[in-house]
C-alpha cells in the first residue's frame, strides 16, 4: 500500500474483501499514519447516505477550495481540487454505490471516478468495497483472512485459550469472526475462556461444520461461521439488549443515545409536513450505558467526536436486520425522531436539510412514496434556488424508480416528480434526459386532463429542444403551451411562452418577430408585477436590437434589465447585462466604457465560480486594451 500511495502513476487504489476482513480498519490505519498527504478526507458512503453533491461540497470546503455555485461544475471542481496538491480521499463501503451488476447506481459518482482516471494528479483516492465496480484503472488489494499463526495471536491477545491455530485455520482467519468468538467466550466464561467451552454455547461442532465439504461447496464458510457465532452471541444477550439492538438497526447512519431511546417509546408525533412547527422532544434518560455494553460485545462500534455516537459493522448490521424482520414500527419511530429534531425554515446549508433526507429514506423503506414525495417537494425550492441540481436528480430518481401511483392524485404528484427531474437535468445541460422526463410528465398530464400541467410540460419540452438547437420544434411546443395558457387564463404562463417564442425566433435570425414576442412578454410581466420576467424581456429586447445594429437602443433596454437584476439580487442576470452592454459599447467604439462593463461582468462571474465566462471577459478586455 505504501508503494502504491507513493507511485505518481497510480490514481485509484481499492481494498476489497468480504465483510469483517478489516478493509475499513486498514484504510483507517493508512488515513491516520501514512505521511505525505497534507490534507485528507474520509467519506463513509454506506447505505447510500452521502450523495455525490454532498460529498463534493464537504471535500472542497475541507480542503479550502471554493465550492462552485453551479452543481454542473462539481465534478470538475473536485477533480481540479485534487489535482492542485497531494491529497488523500478515502471512500469507505463503495459497494453501496453499486448496482447488483456492479454498475454504478449514481451517474455522478461514475462521472467523477472516470474523470479522475483521465485527468487526475498526485492525489490518491482509496476505496474499500465488498464488490469491485465495473471500472478499470484500480490497483486492487484483496484482503483474505489472517494467517493461521496471526489468527492464533489475535485470539491469545484477546485472552482466549485452547488450540488457537487450529481454530483460526478452520475459519480462514476471519478477523471479525475470531473477535466475536473471543468476546463471547470472555463475556460468558471470564474465568476460563477456552475454545472447548464453545460446546456449552451450542457451538461445539463449529470447527467440524466449517470444514464440511458440503458447507465449503455451497457458501463462504466465514459467512456461515459468522451467522452461527452471531446466533450464539445473540441468544446470550439480555432480552432488553436484544430488543434495543433490533430497534437501532433501522438507522442507516451513526446514531446517539437519544435517537435509540426514541425507538423504545410510543410515537408522539404525527409524521406529516402539515404539523410544522414541531414541538421539540424533552430530553429523558440515556441508553448510553446499554449501547456501550453492546460495543463491548462487538455488536456496535463507537465513534466519539463532539458527541458519543454508535454504528454497526456492515456484516453485523445485515445479520441484525435479518433477525429484526418487519421493522415498520421502527421506521415510523425513526421518522418521528427526525421530525422532532428537524430544523425549521429558513435553511442556510444542506446540513439544515439532513433530517428531512433521513425522513425521506425511511418513508421509502415503508413504501409510503406519496409522503416521500411531499418531503422532496418541501425541500425543492431551497435546492433549486441554490443550484443543487445533482441532489435533486439523485433523490427524485430514487423516488420515481420505486413509486407506482395508486390514484389520480398520486399520479398528478408523480408527474410533478418527473418534472422536477426534467428541470434538474435541463439545468445540468443534459437535455435529452430532460426531454425524456418532461415527455413522461406530459403523458400523465394529458391522461389526467390537467391542462395547466400540460402547458407547463409543453413549455419545458420547448426549452429542451431549443437548447439542442432544434428551434422549429421548440416553436411548435411553445405555441401549444401559449394556446393552453390563453385558454385557461394563465397570464404568467402566457408571458413565459411568449418570451420563449421570442428566443426561438431570435435564434432563427428573425429579429423583428423576436422583438414582437418579447414586447408582448414585457407588457404581461409589468401587468402581473413579475420583476424577474420583466428583466428577462428587457434583456432579450436589448439583444434583438443589438443584432439589428441599433446599439443605442440595445443599451437602453440592457440598462433597464441591469437595474432590475440589481434590485432583485439576480447576479447572473446582472453579469449578462454588463457583458452585453460591453458588446454594444464596443460596436459604438467606446472602448474605455466597454472595458469597464466587461470588468463588472468579470467580477460577478468570478464570484459565481463561472471560470469559462471569466476567461471570455479576460480575452475581450485584453483585445480591447491592445
Amino acid at each position: 500500500m505504501r508503494q502504491w500511495l507513493a507511485d505518481d502513476n497510480i490514481r485509484l487504489i481499492g481494498i476489497e474483501g468480504i465483510g469483517g476482513t478489516g478493509k475499513s480498519m486498514l484504510a483507517s490505519k493508512i488515513y491516520k499514519e501514512i505521511e505525505g498527504f497534507p490534507k485528507r478526507f474520509w467519506a463513509d458512503v454506506s447505505s447510500g447516505a452521502i450523495i455525490f453533491s454532498d460529498l463534493a461540497r464537504r471535500v472542497l470546503t475541507d480542503f479550502g477550495w471554493r465550492v462552485p455555485e453551479e452543481e454542473l461544475q462539481l465534478v470538475k471542481a473536485l477533480v481540479r481540487c485534487l489535482r492542485s496538491g497531494k491529497y488523500l480521499l478515502v471512500i469507505d463501503n463503495l459497494e453501496s454505490l453499486l448496482k447488483t451488476d456492479r454498475g454504478w447506481s449514481s451517474q455522478f459518482y461514475e462521472d467523477f471516478f472516470r474523470t479522475w482516471l483521465e485527468y487526475g494528479g498526485e492525489s490518491k483516492i482509496l476505496v474499500t468495497t465488498r464488490e469491485r465496480p465495473l471500472l478499470d484503472g484500480f490497483e486492487w488489494l484483496s484482503l483474505k483472512g489472517l494467517k493461521r499463526e496471526e489468527g492464533a495471536a489475535l485470539l491469545a491477545e484477546l485472552g482466549v485459550k485452547g488450540d488457537l491455530e487450529k481454530f483460526s485455520q478452520s475459519v480462514d482467519g476471519h478477523p471479525l469472526l475470531l473477535t466475536l468468538v473471543a468476546k463471547l467466550l470472555k463475556k460468558e466464561y471470564s474465568q476460563d475462556p477456552n475454545l472447548e467451552r464453545l460446546r456449552d454455547l451450542g457451538l461445539g461442532n463449529l470447527q467440524q461444520f466449517l470444514t464440511d465439504p458440503k458447507v465449503r461447496g455451497q457458501h463462504r464458510r466465514e459467512i456461515v461461521g459468522m451467522a452461527l457465532v452471531l446466533d450464539a452471541s445473540f441468544r446470550h444477550l439480555q432480552p432488553s439488549q436484544r430488543n434495543l439492538l433490533l430497534k437501532v438497526s433501522v438507522y442507516r447512519q451513526t446514531f446517539d443515545a437519544e435517537a435509540a431511546a426514541m425507538l423504545l417509546k410510543s410515537p408522539s408525533f404525527v409524521s406529516s409536513l402539515m404539523s410544522f412547527p414541531l414541538q421539540k422532544r424533552a430530553r429523558g434518560g440515556t441508553l448510553e450505558p446499554e449501547l456501550r455494553k453492546l460495543v463491548e460485545r462487538s455488536w456496535l462500534e463507537e465513534r466519539l467526536n463532539s458527541k458519543r455516537r454508535f454504528e454497526f459493522q456492515s456484516v453485523v448490521l445485515e445479520y441484525v436486520k435479518y433477525k429484526a424482520g418487519d421493522r415498520t414500527e421502527a421506521h415510523r419511530r425513526a421518522i418521528d425522531y427526525y421530525y422532532s429534531i428537524a430544523k425549521e425554515q429558513p435553511w442556510q446549508t444542506m446540513d439544515d436539510l439532513k433530517e428531512y433526507l433521513e425522513i425521506f429514506y425511511h418513508l421509502c423503506q415503508l413504501e409510503e412514496y406519496a409522503e416521500a414525495d411531499e418531503i422532496l417537494n418541501y425541500c425543492d425550492e431551497f435546492l433549486d434556488l441554490r443550484g443543487y441540481y445533482t441532489t435533486i436528480v439523485e433523490l427524485n430518481e430514487q423516488l420515481v424508480q420505486l413509486w407506482q401511483p395508486r390514484n389520480d392524485e398520486e399520479k398528478k404528484n408523480f408527474g410533478w416528480a418527473l418534472t422536477r427531474l426534467g428541470l434538474a437535468y435541463y439545468s445540468l445541460g443534459q437535455f435529452q434526459k430532460a426531454i425524456q422526463y418532461h415527455q413522461l410528465s406530459l403523458d400523465i398530464d394529458r391522461e389526467l386532463r390537467n391542462r395547466s400541467g400540460e402547458g407547463a410540460s409543453l413549455g419545458n419540452l420547448g426549452l429542451a429542444y431549443y437548447s439542442l438547437g432544434e428551434f422549429h420544434k421548440a416553436i411548435e411546443y411553445h405555441q401549444q403551451s401559449l394556446e393552453i395558457a390563453r385558454e385557461i387564463g394563465d397570464r404568467s404562463g402566457e408571458g413565459a411562452s411568449l418570451g420563449n417564442l421570442g428566443l426561438a425566433y431570435y435564434s432563427l435570425g428573425e429579429f423583428h418577430k423576436a422583438i414582437e414576442y418579447h414586447q408582448q412578454y414585457l407588457e404581461i410581466a409589468r401587468e402581473i408585477g413579475d420583476r424577474s420576467g420583466e428583466g428577462k424581456a428587457l434583456g432579450n429586447l436589448g439583444l434583438a436590437y443589438y443584432s439589428l445594429g441599433e446599439f443605442h437602443k440595445a443599451i437602453e433596454y440592457l440598462q433597464q434589465a441591469l437595474d432590475i437584476a440589481r434590485e432583485i439580487g439576480d447576479r447572473s442576470g446582472e453579469a449578462i447585462a454588463w457583458f452585453n452592454i460591453g458588446e454594444s459599447l464596443t460596436e459604438l467604439n467606446q472602448q474605455s466604457e466597454a472595458i469597464d462593463a466587461y470588468r463588472n461582468a468579470r467580477q460577478l462571474y468570478q464570484a459565481m465560480g463561472l471560470d469559462a465566462d471569466v476567461q471570455d471577459c479576460d480575452e475581450v478586455i485584453e483585445r480591447l486594451s491592445n
